[in-house]
């Protein structure tokens, strides 16, 4: 037991006898300890690289740990009263290190993807990016650089992460990383390299790196949908307070069914999905309680 956390459970670790509903629940409450406490995020931090046998002394471990006490001081933590703020970048990096672990990536390769998702939305604005592709994604990739170069990461790493935060941008980043995933996985053919930073076409050569941009793309989607029927409710409450709109049950359901069926590496947690979707189903219009 390491600050209060069980190092053996999820989302820290695998524990094979517990269920999809089971591990949502014990993963959504160490999101509420954790949220609960000072200084949470570099703690968070602190924990995932423990827990993957990072030790301080590792560059990137001290990157992270960097961008995660900057944000904890109010650089770049995104909208305090909305959806994209500290907490969750928390549970982001926390759903990745759980699919690292789901998917046996290696430790090296679990601390790469464990510091994008820390570092996805660095300095989010709380606007959306339909208008300009890739706007957010690249700022935090830039912003989030500083701190590597500064950690000591080595170039090839730096340029990795980079790749990784821009395969988040869920218009063009996401289906450009599954697509090269399929390429390297199926023999698909290759897809044409998008409109976007020039990292991102690693992805297209880097069969590992284009599999980590898949689960970082989930390990962010799975907080926005809701890995427990309450947490999904509460997540679009707080999209709904960024946004300052009203979204309801039709809004969830239509964000799922956008989702549902392109799921690659977070298959574990779908019969949670669809219980939230069939909870959403059940408050709209005409449905039968």
């Amino acid at each position: 037991m390491t600050g209060r956390e069980n190092l053996t459970r999820p989302p820290f670790a695998i524990d094979e006898s517990l269920g999809p509903l089971d591990v949502a629940a014990e993963i959504v409450a160490c999101f509420e300890r954790l949220a609960s406490r000072p200084a949470f995020l570099p703690g968070g931090h602190a924990l995932a690289m423990l827990a993957l046998g990072v030790g301080p002394a590792d560059a990137l471990h001290r990157a992270g740990s960097a961008v995660a006490a900057d944000i904890d001081r109010g650089v770049g933590a995104g909208v305090p009263a909305g959806y994209h703020n500290p907490r969750h970048f928390l549970e982001v990096m926390l759903c990745a290190l759980y699919l690292a672990r789901v998917a046996g990536l290696d430790r090296a390769r679990s601390a790469r993807v464990t510091t994008a998702a820390l570092a996805h939305d660095f300095h989010h604005d709380g606007s959306r990016s339909s208008d300009s592709p890739f706007r957010l994604e690249a700022l935090a990739a830039e912003k989030t650089d500083d701190y590597a170069r500064d950690a000591g990461v080595a170039p090839e790493l730096r340029e990795q992460l980079r790749a990784l935060v821009l395969a988040t941008e869920p218009r063009t980043g996401v289906p450009f990383a599954r697509a090269c995933l399929d390429h390297h996985v199926n023999g698909e053919l290759a897809p044409e390299f998008v409109e976007a930073p020039p990292p991102l076409a690693r992805l297209l050569v880097e069969p590992e790196l284009a599999l980590e941009a898949v689960l970082l793309a989930e390990a962010d989607v799975l907080p926005s949908i809701g890995l427990t029927i309450a947490h999904g409710l509460q997540a679009q409450d707080r999209l709904a307070d960024e946004w300052n709109m009203s979204l309801g049950a039709e809004d969830k359901v239509g964000f799922i069914d956008r989702v549902q069926g392109k799921i690659i590496v977070a298959t574990f947690f779908e019969p949670n999905i669809e219980a939230l979707r069939q909870a959403c189903l059940q408050q709209l219009p005409g449905s039968r309680r």
